[in-house]
């Protein structure tokens, strides 16, 4: 969720896992895929993971993005929390 948020464009695939990576290198974007039964055996991949990439030329972006995405996510839920209380 947090991915999807920070880069809204970002392409979510399934299976081949591995052409995640021509998008990152050919399309210079971000890409991520839950992962095929090949690949999500052979790396030990748990149900709850998948794998994204980076272009390298975008990671010093990403990164920064990443960051101000879950810091803008982390206030928007103490907010929320503190705000349910008078709900109760």
């Amino acid at each position: 969720m947090t991915m999807k948020d920070a880069f809204p464009e970002m392409i979510i695939e399934g299976k081949p896992q591995c052409h995640i990576v021509s998008l990152a290198k050919d399309q210079n974007m971000v890409a991520a895929s839950v992962g095929c039964a090949l690949s999500r055996s052979r790396t030990g991949m748990r149900p709850e993971e998948m794998t994204c990439v980076i272009p390298g030329k975008k990671l010093a972006d990403a990164v920064e993005t990443l960051e101000s995405t879950v810091g803008l996510d982390r206030a928007m839920a103490r907010y929320a929390s503190a705000d349910s209380k008078r709900f109760v």
